[in-house]
Parts: C-alpha cells; structure tokens; sequence
C-alpha cells in the first residue's frame, strides 16, 4: 500500500541510507520503494544511491530518480506494466502506477524491476483484513486543546499478527503517512489491546515545522489500519528506529534498512487495509 516505507513509505530515506553500506562501492545501486494496497493500485518509486560525501551538487531529486524504467506487477495470472509519471506527492515526484490491477486480500503480487542492463524482482502477500475493535479520542494531559486517539485491536491470540497504522490529516496532507511508531507485533499490545495513533510523520518536509505527535481539535483524521507480514514489519520497524534515535535520521543513523528487492535495494510490500475517518471535534462532543 505504500511512502511510504515507506512509505516508509512509508520513502526516498532509502535512497540515503543505503548509501552508508554503499560507500566503498562506484556502482549505483538502484532503489525500489513499492507498495500494494488491498483495493488500491500499486505505486512504484525508482531511484538510485549515491555517495554522501560527493562534492558534486545534487540537483534536488532529477539526479536520483529513475523515470524511463520498465515496471511489471503480477498476481500469477495476469502481468501488468505500469506507467511512470510525475506525482509531487512523493519524494522524487514520479512514481509508476496502472488502475488495470488492484491489490487483493490472499494474494501474492510480483514485482519486476528493468532499468538498463539491470533486473530486479520482489515479490509480497496481502493478508486477509482485520478490523479495529474501537478508536477512542481523549485530550492530552500534558498538551492543552490537543487530543490523542487510542486505537483498540480485536487480536486473535491464536494467531501472530502484525499491524501498521497511516494517517492523512485532512485538507492538511497531500497522502497517508506512516504513523510515527505505528507498528505493532501483537505480543506487545499489552493487557488491552490498545496503541496510540500519531500522525504521520513527514521524513523529508522542508516547511520546517515541527512534528507534534497529538492532533488539533479542528483536525478530521484519516486512518489506514494495515494488517501486515513479518518481512513488511521488519521493514517498517526499521525506520521507526531509524527516526527515533537520530534526530537527523538521514545522516546521522547508523541503522541499515532491511530489503526484499532481489537485485537491488528497497522494497515491496502488501497492505491489508481498514479505512476509518476520526472528526476530532466531532468525537470529544
């Protein structure tokens, strides 16, 4: 479903810390950040490393994205091509995407990558859909006029299950953002259940704003609740961390992303999706 991670996104982060495994190397590596939402289209986001400490001026993101690459998604049966295009929402703006395939809960979508002489595959499984038992919004008690929403799961015990949540703050977001540490492995819910849902965080905004994880009372908040796989967890977790301990996780962390790109650096993931809207003003009323 998604920059992501994401993207991640859940996001163009990859670009930069792969670079720190690819110093010693001239070779670019080629980037993938690809996502598959259940009843959404695949979007696809090309670029390349480059080296951090290079004194050649890098010319905002024309010098790392890749828009001429051919892009196949499959589920098995049917292969589709997708068409790059310009998208400011994303960071470079040009993703690849087609309407003529829409990710599907139980199946497992293909990637195929080529770009030069270069080939590179994925591949990942949208799970079967879980729904939220509840959303709960209460004021913060160390941030005044400003609420939080708690997210209540129906977990099965039986199962081991992984969750992620995105937001888009509406008429304020351009897209869904992965919520800053909105992962979940089920075995640490807690006694409830229950996780706080902040808002997205924007890796790369240069607004120069700076984050709030509450939301305002005027705010209408939209929610992506994601059931997803171990590998798009780890990916996922990974960039958590990556923002949580650096206060300039771009060049300051040390941690290295996980990839399921064969060929290449990135990846692929599948989203199992419920879609919840959270009017602030509405719910505290």
């Amino acid at each position: 479903m998604y920059k992501q991670l994401i993207i991640l996104g859940l996001l163009a982060l990859l670009v930069f810390a792969a670079c720190q495994d690819e110093m010693s190397s001239s070779r670019e590596e080629i980037v993938v950040e690809g996502w598959i939402e259940s009843g959404s289209a695949p979007v696809v986001i090309l670029s390349k490393t480059f080296t951090v400490t290079t004194e050649e001026e890098i010319d905002e993101d024309e010098s790392i994205v890749l828009p001429w690459g051919k892009v196949v998604v499959s589920d098995g049966t049917e292969s589709v091509i997708l068409t790059g295009d310009y998208d400011e929402r994303y960071v470079p703006p040009y993703i690849y995407s087609s309407s003529r395939i829409k990710g599907v809960p139980g199946r497992t979508y293909y990637l195929t990558v080529e770009y030069g002489d270069r080939v590179l595959t994925a591949q990942t499984t949208i799970l079967e859909i879980d729904s939220l038992e509840a959303l709960a919004v209460t004021p913060c008690a160390d941030a005044d006029s400003m609420y939080q929403i708690t997210a209540y799961y129906d977990d099965n015990p039986e199962t081991k299950d992984y969750y992620l949540f995105l937001t888009r703050i509406f008429n304020k977001d351009t897209r869904y953002y992965p919520s800053l540490l909105g992962i979940a492995d089920d075995s640490q819910l807690g006694l409830h259940n229950q996780q706080i849902v902040q808002p997205g965080i924007h890796m790369l905004s240069s607004d120069g704003k700076k984050y709030v994880p509450y939301f305002h009372e005027t705010d209408s908040v939209q929610i992506k609740f994601a059931k997803i796989d171990e590998t798009t967890y780890a990916i996922h977790k990974a960039y958590n961390e990556m923002v949580s301990l650096s206060s300039n996780p771009v060049f300051s962390s040390d941690i290295s992303m996980p990839t399921n790109i064969q060929g290449g650096l990135g990846y692929w993931c599948g989203y199992a999706t419920t879609r919840y809207n959270v009017v602030i003003a509405d719910s505290i009323k």
